[in-house]
């Protein structure tokens, strides 16, 4: 220390000092000398910094090598843990008996979950830590404890996270089969396409069936290979328009009127008026109206019943699409991205696309104002005693293209489970409902009706999409809601008959029809997808007894779906999309509760040498609605797209379902030819991680072709 004072003259001026020593600074004894004095063998002061290291200019070297302190461990110690490892062995020992533990330690959690048969309550055994683990929820949101209903789960089945979410719809070259992962018909054929999709999806049903009941899978996979040398079915070479001006002009105009009499009849969005003067003069020639024009033609013509046509006519009104047309907005553009992402994406299997495109097209009409009723000045509505005709047509077109895009973007949401993003907001939003603007104005009597109905599924939808799990009650209190809507219909959108009706007002009906019975098909769904987490082998039979009077009225509601549709689907090509896919919808519900009834052990599992299952009443009652979709499917099959493979799902899953069974017999094929699954092979099936879509944890909870 002397000899540091006597250099102090002519060191420089020391550096601001630490405020601690070492010993305050780190808790802990440490050696006297630090590391940079011990390295220039200097004596050291033992201050932090000491003064050799700021006379050095070395203040920031100036660190202590803290000391190892050696714990000796008692007898007394040692025996205790002693202790507590062989109370652990013994609870090991209780819970896999005749197991090495060698060889649980090569397992997974889930496949000793398996082993113990309560993997589903897999998400009700964690602890709170271990679930935040997972989901890391904000901290204010205390109902975020169920956090396992989603299909697109952070973490694997073997625990490695999975990949950033990420698809691929690119409609550069055409599809000849459904491959979006929204409506679950292609997570088997690419592990990189997939999105974020919830309880209400059908990818969830899907997984929960592969879960409950593996042979589904198998069989589906065995189904694919036997089909997988069967040549591809045929395209026909998309024609070119004719360059004829006459048979184009006819050609548009027959688009025109299927437009008319089928979309417009569900989404009356555009002025039929204005529109046909405006196709007849030919006056315009901008961006906009060619958009709507060609989107128009491509609709029409899929209603006419053209497998191609409408690919040149997208093609047209793809070329007046850009970034730049959201620059330039106006109520026609507006509606031409109604139409392309309520209804064209979708038949072309591009949900995600369309999920995008009704986005970009929400902010364009809260831009244009349309979300807002106009207000009148009291000097205005003074003077003008009897409103001008044009202009309320002006504002009823207004009004109905707002509640159109709603109702389009709601019905294309139902089997996503994504959140709503403000769809709806009556504080902000108060746009009337739409009112007729004569007697016979039916358009307007269906879409008020819609309008109404997607104000439910908004509250459902955003519901399902909520952090935390939905409880019975509040599913029941949804279903209460949608019986309610129905009941308060008009009589002439309730009526059947087809007699009376304009042609318009029964495409309406049916639409109404199916949507209604679709919306309680999903929330019986999440009621079933729920259920299943407790379904396991090792439940007390006294606990499934209160869970079969939920089964057999959520099965109840598909099978009044699927009786409904079969009964009522209508033969033309627009009609078939929209019923063929409700029908898909409806067959999963008899599908779930016929995994759950076969993963309780009824029969056997499945195998070579199995005894055949004893059928209980339920289960023949749901084989019956299955048998009668297929039936329906296969007459609708004339009317499908080329690209349709629903119905094969429904058969090859019933087939494995059913398969030893005492009174199987089978049901009616649901194409002519071989089930085409997509191109699935043996090894996609049976060697994909499906839990990089769905949460392996829990029972996870389509967007639609139409809807």
């Amino acid at each position: 220390m002397s000899s540091a004072k006597a250099n102090s003259g002519n060191a420089q001026p020391p550096q601001p000092l630490a405020a601690s020593p070492p010993a305050q600074a780190f808790g802990r004894r440490v050696n006297r000398s630090c590391m940079e004095c011990t390295r220039r063998k200097i004596k050291c002061d033992g201050r932090f910094p000491c003064s050799s290291c700021v006379y050095y200019r070395a203040s920031e070297a100036c660190e202590y090598r803290q000391r190892s302190r050696r714990n000796a461990v008692s007898r007394s110690a040692h025996e205790d843990v002693l202790h507590r490892l062989k109370g652990h062995e013994d609870i090991l020992d209780k819970l896999f008996p005749g197991y090495n533990l060698s060889d649980l330690e090569t397992k997974s959690r889930l496949e000793l979950l398996d082993e113990l048969g309560i993997r589903g309550l897999a998400i009700h055994s964690q602890p709170a830590h271990n679930r935040s683990s997972h989901h890391a929820p904000s901290s204010s949101n205390k109902d975020a404890s169920y956090q396992g209903e989603d299909d697109s789960a952070p973490i694997s089945e073997n625990g490695d996270a999975a990949p950033e979410p990420q698809w691929n719809e690119s409609l550069d070259q055409r599809e000849t089969v459904a491959t979006d992962d929204i409506n679950a018909i292609g997570l088997a054929t690419d592990k990189q396409a997939r999105s974020y999709l919830g309880i209400s999806s059908m990818s969830a049903a899907f997984r929960a069936i592969f879960r409950l009941y593996p042979p589904t899978k198998d069989h589906t996979a065995a189904r694919a290979r036997a089909c997988a040398a069967a040549p591809p079915p045929s395209q026909l070479a998309v024609p070119m328009l004719t360059r004829d001006p006459a048979l184009s002009l006819l050609r548009e105009q027959r688009c025109i009127d299927f437009y008319f009499d089928h979309f417009h009849a569900v989404t009356p969005l555009i002025d039929e008026h204005d529109f046909r003067k405006q196709y007849t003069t030919g006056g315009r020639r901008d961006g906009s109206w060619l958009g709507l024009l060609n989107m128009v033609f491509a609709l029409g013509s899929i209603a006419s019943g053209s497998e191609s046509l409408h690919e040149e006519y997208y093609k047209a009104a793809r070329a007046s699409f850009s970034l730049d047309s959201l620059g330039s907005g106006n109520l026609y553009s507006l509606q031409a991205l109604c139409l392309l992402g309520g209804f064209y994406l979708h038949y072309r299997n591009s949900p995600n696309m369309a999920y995008g495109i009704l986005g970009a097209a929400h902010r364009v009409a809260i831009a244009l104002g349309l979300h807002r009723e106009p207000r009148r000045s009291n000097s205005s509505s003074s003077t003008h005693t009897t409103p001008d005709p044009d202009e309320v047509r002006r504002a009823e077109t207004r009004r109905r293209t707002w509640w159109s895009l709603v109702c389009v973007d709601s019905w294309a949401c139902m089997t996503q489970g994504r959140p709503t993003c403000g769809r709806w907001e009556p504080a902000t939003m108060d746009t009337a409902l739409p009112s007729a603007l004569h007697v016979d104005d039916h358009a307007a009597l269906s879409l008020r009706a819609s309008a109404q109905f997607c104000l439910i599924c908004d509250r459902i939808q955003e519901r399902l999409a909520r952090i935390g799990r939905i409880t019975g009650d509040e599913i029941l209190a949804l279903d209460q809601d949608l019986q309610a809507w129905h009941a308060a219909l008009p009589a002439v959108l309730k009526q059947v008959d087809t007699a009376s009706a304009h042609p318009r007002l029964q495409v309406a009906r049916e639409f109404l029809r199916t949507r209604y019975y679709n919306a309680r098909v999903i929330l019986a769904r999440c009621s079933v997808l729920l259920m299943a987490q407790n379904w396991r082998r090792k439940i007390v039979e006294d606990l499934l007894q209160d869970q079969r009077h939920t089964l057999a009225r959520c099965c109840a509601v598909a099978a009044d779906a699927i009786d409904a549709i079969a009964l009522y689907w209508t033969p033309n090509r627009f009609l078939v999309w929209n019923s063929g896919w409700y029908l898909f919808q409806a067959c999963t519900v008899p599908l779930l509760a016929m995994a759950m009834e076969r993963n309780l052990g009824r029969g056997g599992g499945g195998g070579a040498g199995a005894a055949p299952l004893t059928m209980s009443r339920q289960f023949v009652a749901w084989q019956e609605s299955l048998a009668k979709a297929l039936g329906a499917f296969s007459e609708m099959r004339a009317w499908m797209r080329t690209s349709d493979r629903s119905p094969d799902i429904v058969s090859a899953m019933y087939e494995a379902l059913t398969a030893d069974t005492d009174a199987f017999v089978r049901t009616p094929s649901a194409s002519d030819g071989s089930l085409d699954l997509f191109g699935w092979c043996d090894e996609q099936l049976t060697e994909m991680d499906w839990g990089m879509f769905l949460g392996e944890d829990s029972m996870p909870p389509d967007m639609m072709p139409l809807a």
